[in-house]
């Protein structure tokens, strides 16, 4: 693949813009002062803009723009200063310059916000650039807008605010701004129209030079906000924004993690915050999760946004991703990977990274927990799928680059591999390496080489040659008898071996141990006996040798009696995870179906009816993630009792309800009167703006039974105004795993393919048949599925996830015919 670095190495971007959120457009003149690598050749990227003109060292310069790149002829000169005028549109599909809108509470008018998604290469969308991690430069920043109450804000801090003028585009320019958005790709060469438009005033921003830094880091937002702002021990600004129809005091707590988070860093790492301030803004529409823009965070609203009296499920997210981002400010923005195929660099430490900060600020969470039970399973899963990616990956096309983005492989597999390395060295010896690195490296680029010439020092072992093995080979082994085997689940096996020192039954190696039966047998007989994280791995490695043919599924119907009287969440989350396996062999309101949801409710009676289904002031972390666990399972087995008692709890004033049972009530109402209950939840759900309170109604408006509300349900898929295009995916897969819509639910997918391509584009299309690729349990599904996807495996943005979904679906349906007799008898005999 061509990297535009070896042509032109910017030092400095002097970037001008104007942003209008009412007209929809972008209009914005350049500097870039730079170095030509091979004399008489200028190469940038561009995409879906008009460049007006081009200069380099003060010369008119000819040059065309095809397939996203802009080439000039330059002048021999080595050292240029390129000038470009350029306009476009802003996107509305939640990538390079985007907009974003929610409702005014004051006027009830729709209001917008500009924002930005750079990463991984979408800055080209919003201006011409070097569009590489290793092009890294300085930027100064001035932006106009035509609204005087906007708050505007970028990396820096501003320096100044004045008055200027701007010229509003013509109609001509319009269209011609139209067009190259339908485009999207810069695939022609284009000009722009000599019409004079209206002159208009406009406040203009301008902003300190930032660091030196990547493109993919470079943001600014423009809105109307609340702010709360506090200052760190060294004195930092940290600021956090949120739209108006958010309640002010959901920003005081993640205010507070994010002061807090910068001082945890700042002493880990050694080397201090290099900005200013850091600003976290909440985004009504947001891909991710959240971005790691240098000192300009931006974050999905609901995973930001939190309060004391929010669940503790919202407020552990939230202080998740905040530390996990403003980890990110060293790891990655401080010192950044060189290319697309180090993303683990960056993403792999931050993920571990959020555990430790979490940990550190709020014990009381037992973060570490969910990272057993959460994300090393979640590693563990998709990882034993043939075709899956190594965590370091090469990538031949931009296109691919989005798809490195695997939340279970780069994100939790490399965190998981960078726990068991910290343990292997010991926590002091490790960050005493990581301080190295960052002194070595901060405003530079890096690879796994540099990371361990850093470290070595300070292990007794050869890091490079441990760790190499792990991130450069996908997959993991099965531990028997202290011989090891590459761990797949469609029973097959390769010759991929992995270093491992020593063979722990704790959870840091990312390895299964398959023990024997009478082993099994002992264990579980000392099960009380046995270490906290002893217990976790000894649930997990069962439950995923039972999806292979080396331990027969049935098997786990022995288990559940056992914790009958278990106290311990993490260990429940996990024989919930048990039930959620052995429900997919049964069928709809079979005799075995009915008999294992009773058998089930008979599980968790008891240790609900000392929790209460309520949450009291007395609830310990414990008690709080094991009730919801208990809910959870006691509304799948749709126990009459149960769901009167919970339906009992129901209140029209749902911002009364409390928000850790909320959803438990809220569907229990619905099953037992969907006609009055859904459009009451629906009026709700157009009303409140609260985050935590729309996932919960948007959970129940999945899950309707009448054909009224099915239709409806359906409608929303096409409907931005009602279900935004961030949680489009998470409300079709509640669809699809919803018994009453999974059919339906599939042939919409296949569909209405193009209107997902639309609203997603390619930085996360490739989720849906990964995810839709766990929910196929039928043979006619998959046929279904494959007959669709397979014309389509040879789009690089495709391939990936399509070919690890079918070793997913293969799995998945060999294991259901070789295993579903065995398992309908055991529970015949429950």
């Amino acid at each position: 693949m061509e990297h535009l670095i070896d042509f032109f190495i910017p030092k400095h971007y002097d970037l001008s813009l104007f942003l209008d959120k009412h007209q929809k457009t972008l209009k914005g003149s350049e500097t870039i002062s730079g170095t030509i690598t091979k004399p008489g050749l200028l190469k940038l990227h561009s995409v879906g803009q008009v460049i007006d003109s081009l200069k380099i060292n003060g010369v008119p310069t000819e040059f065309k723009l095809e397939n996203g790149v802009l080439t000039a002829l330059s002048t021999p000169d080595t050292s240029v200063e390129v000038e470009l005028s350029f306009h476009g549109p802003l996107n509305e599909n939640m990538q390079g310059a985007y907009l974003s809108s929610y409702k005014n509470p004051t006027t009830g008018e729709e209001e917008r916000i500009i924002s930005t998604q750079f990463e991984s290469h979408y800055a080209r969308e919003a201006f011409p650039c070097v569009d590489e991690p290793a092009a890294k430069a300085t930027f100064s920043l001035s932006i106009s807008v035509p609204d005087a109450d906007d708050i505007v804000l970028a990396n820096a801090q501003q320096a100044c605010g004045e008055e200027c003028f701007f010229s509003r585009p013509s109609a001509g320019q319009r269209a011609e701004e139209e067009e190259a958005s339908a485009r999207n790709d810069g695939t022609e060469e284009l000009r722009v129209s000599k019409e004079t438009p209206d002159q208009k005033q406009a406040i203009k921003w301008r902003f300190e030079t930032t660091p030196k830094m990547s493109t993919y880091l470079l943001a600014f937002v423009v809105g109307k906000f609340n702010v709360k702002e506090t200052k760190t021990k060294s004195g930092t600004l940290v600021r956090t924004f949120a739209p108006l129809d958010q309640s002010e005091s959901l920003l005081s707590l993640p205010t507070e993690v994010a002061k807090s988070s910068l001082e945890y860093y700042e002493t880990l790492f050694g080397v201090p915050y290099p900005l200013e301030k850091l600003d976290q803004v909440a985004i009504p529409d947001f891909e991710a999760g959240a971005m790691e823009n240098w000192g300009l965070v931006t974050y999905r609203s609901s995973q930001l946004l939190c309060e004391e009296k929010s669940s503790l499920d919202t407020k552990k997210s939230a202080v998740l991703t905040i530390t996990h981002e403003l980890s990110h400010q060293w790891f990655g923005n401080l010192v950044t990977m060189t290319w697309w195929n180090d993303l683990w660099l960056n993403e792999s430490f931050a993920t571990i990274m959020e555990y430790f900060c979490t940990n550190s600020l709020f014990p009381e969470f037992k973060v570490w927990d969910d990272f057993f039970t959460t994300d090393c399973f979640a590693a563990l899963s998709r990882d034993a799928l043939p075709g899956v990616q190594a965590v370091r990956e090469d990538v031949s096309d931009p296109a691919e680059i989005a798809t490195l983005f695997d939340p279970c492989i780069v994100y939790a597999k490399g965190a998981r591999l960078m726990l068991m390395l910290i343990r292997e060295m010991g926590e002091e010896n490790f960050f005493k390496g990581i301080k190295a690195y960052f002194h070595q490296l901060k405003y530079k680029n890096a690879t796994a080489d540099d990371l361990w010439r850093a470290l070595e020092p300070y292990a007794d072992f050869s890091v490079e040659e441990f760790m190499t093995a792990w991130l450069t080979q996908p997959g993991y082994p099965v531990l028997t008898d202290e011989a090891q085997q590459r761990f797949l689940l469609d029973g097959s096996t390769d010759a991929s071996f992995y270093p491992i020192p020593e063979v722990k039954d704790d959870m840091s190696g990312h390895y299964l141990i398959n023990l024997s039966g009478p082993e099994f047998a002992d264990a579980l007989k000392t099960f009380d006996q046995l270490e906290h994280e002893q217990k976790l791995r000894l649930l997990i490695d069962r439950l995923l040798l039972s999806q292979t043919p080396l331990v027969s599924s049935s098997s786990l119907l022995a288990l559940l009696p056992r914790f009958k009287e278990e106290t311990s969440a993490p260990v429940w989350s996990l024989v919930d995870m048990i039930i959620s396996r052995l429900a997919t062999f049964l069928d709809y309101d079979s005799p075995e179906e009915l008999k294992f949801k009773e058998y089930i409710y008979s599980l968790v009676s008891a240790p609900l009816k000392r929790l209460g289904l309520s949450p009291t002031p007395s609830d310990s972390t414990n008690d709080t993630d094991l009730r919801n666990i208990l809910l959870t399972s006691a509304l799948y087995s749709k126990n009459p009792d149960f769901l009167a008692r919970a339906a009992a709890l129901y209140s029209p004033d749902y911002s009364s309800l409390p928000a850790e049972t909320r959803r438990i009530v809220l569907s229990s109402k619905l099953w037992l009167d969907e006609e009055t209950t859904y459009p009451s939840l629906l009026e709700s759900y157009k009303t409140t703006s609260d985050p935590e309170l729309l996932a919960d109604l948007r959970s129940c408006l999945a899950k309707p039974r009448l054909k009224k509300n099915l239709d409806f349900a359906f409608s929303m898929l096409e409907d931005p105004a009602l279900l935004k295009p961030q949680d489009h995916l998470s409300f079709l897969l509640r669809l699809r795993r919803w018994r009453f819509s999974e059919d339906r639910a599939l042939a919409w997918t296949l569909s209405h393919w193009d209107y997902i391509y639309k609203i997603n584009g390619e930085k996360s299309v490739e989720d849906y048949p990964r995810y839709l690729a766990t929910t196929i349990y039928k043979q006619s599904d998959a046929d279904r599925f494959f007959e669709f996807f397979t014309p389509l495996a040879s789009d690089p943005v495709l391939a990936r996830a399509l070919k690890v979904a079918k070793t997913d679906i293969d799995s998945t349906l060999s294991l259901l015919a070789l295993d579903k007799p065995s398992v309908l008898k055991a529970i015949k005999r429950l």
